[in-house]
């Protein structure tokens, strides 16, 4: 039996042995890097864009101030590196609040949403008609951003995993956001000088 050598070790073809399943696995291989390389590239560089780009946004009732690790009862646990590393503001409460983030978007931009949706209480007071769910989000025009994508999750002091979405904005655009009962959904920016 003879060995063909031009190939690393581990993977070493012998002339008899049948070779459909190695070229099935690699035209696969290709086909994924080919799919996913530039999806990655691409991410990279709007991660770029978009730090470059933030919205100037008011929100009643809310204050805007870093994104930063805090041992803060209302602080945060833990931040995903894309946003540490571009310097974000998140808008916070001022004090206790009714769950809502009222949002008018004085420049155009790129807007973040961190919402999260653990049971915060019953449903008395008719908060959960006005809530926007994933998909409601997803209708008006809002990406989901992965835990990959973000390079980890955001999690408030009190445990709460934050869903993140994003979305270019406009001059004008106004938003009444709601997706739980007491914590509101928190705006995000991505600080143009980190």
């Amino acid at each position: 039996m003879r060995v063909l050598y031009d190939v690393p070790s581990s993977s070493i073809l012998h002339i008899n042995q049948p070779t459909t399943m190695n070229t099935l696995s690699t035209a696969r291989s290709l086909l994924f890097l080919l799919i996913c390389l530039p999806c990655q590239l691409s991410l990279a560089a709007d991660w770029d864009a978009i730090a470059k780009a933030p919205p100037e946004i008011a929100v009643l009732q809310m204050q805007s101030k870093p994104l930063a690790v805090s041992a803060e009862k209302n602080g945060w646990a833990r931040i995903p590196a894309m946003l540490a590393q571009r310097g974000a503001v998140i808008y916070m409460p001022d004090k206790e609040h009714l769950g809502v983030a009222d949002i008018q978007v004085i420049s155009d931009g790129y807007l973040f949403i961190a919402c999260n949706w653990d049971y915060q209480g019953n449903q008395s007071g008719d908060w959960d008609k006005d809530a926007w769910d994933e998909r409601k989000f997803k209708s008006k025009g809002w990406d989901k951003l992965t835990k990959g994508e973000l390079g980890g999750e955001l999690i408030c002091n009190n445990n709460r995993v934050q869903t993140i979405f994003v979305k270019r904005v406009k001059k004008g655009d106004t938003f009444r956001l709601r997706c739980n009962k007491y914590d509101p959904p928190y705006p995000i920016l991505l600080n143009s000088k980190p």
